[in-house]
């Protein structure tokens, strides 16, 4: 595959620096917390919100939101089409990287 088709099979929604983390950290777990991905991303409560509804939106990931006692909590999910749109974009990002052949 040339580094043009490559490049053009990079997805628009995982490109997102942050979205690329979120999905890197969930596909290394069966799930996550909010919390746990805030700490281990160091973004703000608002902006992992924002990038975690984007990819939400796109079927990239599940979101539960549920209670323990008073505290709520949400846990996040790769779904099986975020961690095929991440695999696609990691493989077309290290094709990039091998340059001309």
């Amino acid at each position: 595959m040339s580094i043009a088709e490559s490049r053009a099979s990079l997805d628009d929604v995982v490109h997102s620096p942050i979205r690329f983390s979120v999905l890197a950290a969930l596909s290394s777990v069966d799930s996550a917390t909010f919390q746990t991905l805030k700490d281990a991303l160091d973004i703000s409560y608002a902006l992992l919100s924002k990038h975690s509804a984007i990819l939400e939106d796109a079927g990239y990931i599940s979101i539960e939101k549920s209670f323990i006692g008073k505290k709520a909590q949400t846990i996040f999910r790769l779904t099986g089409e975020g961690e095929a749109a991440f695999t696609k974009h990691v493989k077309a990002l290290q094709d990039i990287t091998t340059g001309l052949k």
